[in-house]
């Protein structure tokens, strides 16, 4: 599979997480080799590779003594500016500000739903943009007004980096440039959702939970 540079692309089915973990190459593939701009993952330096990938997950762990060392964690110093502008995109910005201490808030005095969590962790990717951007499930806790809100500034926001979205949302699906439909361990094609959707094979990977959603954004 070849994932052209800057482009969003939904990686659906059944090891579409092991496919995220691959291309920043938290696992190592039993063959075959993953490369960066032509370049295999091993040859890069642990950190040029953590400058050039960067992560959002659907348990983020939030690390830090405060909410914004949360968000400002990461290969590079930010400054109070880009973490709040992070937290906007992220739709973190407002439930941050209703904490004690906002952004000062210590971060064992500022309990937070399994959505809230996922915004930190967005906003901490959103936070350091590298080459490459994957959301491993990073929305799923999200409701669905937050997670269009998200969806707009990972597809909008950050349309100049590369963008691998794993969800099992087919409204995610069908806000990507290209969909990775991955079926019984391979690549099965790497087309747009619309053109997917036409073959029954490929709704049912959304069945039966989010069918319905998927009938709402066509």
């Amino acid at each position: 599979m070849t994932v052209p540079s800057g482009l969003s692309v939904a990686v659906v089915g059944r090891g579409a997480s092991t496919v995220a973990a691959l291309a920043g190459r938290l696992t190592e593939p039993e063959e075959g080799v993953i490369l960066l701009d032509g370049v295999p993952l091993p040859e890069l330096g642990r950190d040029e590779l953590r400058q050039a990938v960067g992560y959002a997950f659907a348990r983020p762990a939030l690390v830090g003594a405060t909410v914004h060392d949360v968000i400002a964690l990461g290969p590079r110093a930010v400054g109070t500016d880009v973490v709040r502008a992070a937290a906007r995109s992220a739709r973190a910005d407002g439930f941050v500000r209703r904490l004690p201490g906002g952004y000062g808030t210590p971060l064992d005095k500022a309990p937070m739903s399994g959505g809230e969590a996922q915004r930190l962790g967005l906003a901490r990717a959103f936070a350091h943009p590298g080459r490459v951007l994957i959301f491993d499930d990073a929305t799923s806790s999200l409701d669905t007004v937050t997670e269009l809100q998200v969806s707009q500034a990972i597809t909008g926001e950050l349309g100049d980096r590369t963008r691998l979205i794993v969800s099992a949302r087919a409204a995610t699906a069908a806000r990507a440039d290209l969909v990775a439909w991955l079926h019984e361990g391979r690549v099965r094609a790497l087309a747009g959702h619309d053109t997917l959707w036409r073959d029954p094979a490929y709704r049912a990977e959304f069945a039966p939970a989010v069918q319905d959603r998927a009938g709402s954004v066509r």
